[in-house]
């Protein structure tokens, strides 16, 4: 399994999880392990996985192998929290405008529609808590990839 598979899936079962913690709700397609997803919505989650090198820059942080450096506190993702957060969403968005998507009241995934295809700024608070939710996970995802977040170059 490549690096981005590895991550991927490590994002994927975290947000079936968080889903069922949460009382969210989850299209029936995505409610199974990665291996048993479709095509495409393995792809959103390698891209996920792919952005999250970009997202950390914006925090001065980076990804390394485990082992090859000093692990950044986890405080200091709390610390920069709303700029990644703001980050991870914007990269989202990147995403699903790239492939089809628009701004639409509902959710409707056949109609590529989505309600939080709006700035970070203009999301309710609980939708801003998914993309916190997602920061606060990246030591984990990484380390699925046995991956390390940094500070630094």
């Amino acid at each position: 399994m490549s690096q981005d598979d590895l991550i991927a899936a490590a994002i994927h079962e975290t947000w079936r999880d968080l889903a069922r913690q949460q009382g969210w709700s989850m299209q029936p397609h995505l409610d199974q392990p990665y291996a048993g997803l479709a095509e495409p919505d393995k792809e959103d989650n390698r891209a996920a996985a792919r952005r999250m090198a970009t997202v950390l820059g914006t925090a001065n942080l980076t990804l390394k192998p485990a082992g090859t450096a000093i692990p950044a506190p986890t405080k200091t993702l709390e610390t920069h929290m709303e700029t990644l957060a703001e980050a991870e969403h914007d990269g989202w968005m990147a995403h699903r405008t790239a492939t089809g998507w628009q701004y639409g009241e509902t959710r409707d995934d056949a109609a590529k529609r989505h309600p939080s295809m709006v700035p970070y700024a203009a999301l309710p608070d609980k939708e801003k808590e998914k993309d916190r939710n997602n920061i606060r996970h990246y030591p984990a995802f990484a380390a699925h990839a046995g991956l390390c977040i940094t500070a630094g170059q």
